[in-house]
């Protein structure tokens, strides 16, 4: 098995495909983006719930993009509730876990 099948976090079909359609080296190249804005948005996380919004909106698409859609959906779940102006605390918690899985399997990736 490859690190393209055994990282967790992200669909590993969509993972093999987009290597095909990138290459490898792109691919690590756009892994190595999703990384670095996941710490931007979220190491730590905004404290202004507008901007918290903001920064889950970038990330929905961008981990989503990416084969990431356990972090896509909590990120989408988080600006849903930041813009409700619903508690966030759960949900935040829920995208932090997810971004730290997601991170790990990035680190992964890009190893292998």
């Amino acid at each position: 098995m490859t690190a393209l099948e055994t990282a967790p976090e992200f669909d590993a079909e969509v993972m093999a495909e987009l290597e095909d359609l990138f290459g490898r080296p792109r691919l690590l190249e756009l892994l190595g983006a999703l990384d670095q804005e996941i710490a931007a948005r979220l190491d730590p996380p905004s404290g202004d719930r507008a901007q918290l919004a903001r920064d889950a909106h970038v990330l929905v698409s961008s981990s989503g993009a990416l084969a990431f859609s356990s972090l896509s959906q909590a990120c989408a779940r988080l600006e849903h509730a930041c813009l409700r102006e619903a508690d966030v605390e759960d949900a935040l918690s829920d995208v932090l876990a997810d971004a730290a899985r997601a991170r790990t399997a990035i680190a992964v990736l890009r190893a292998a």
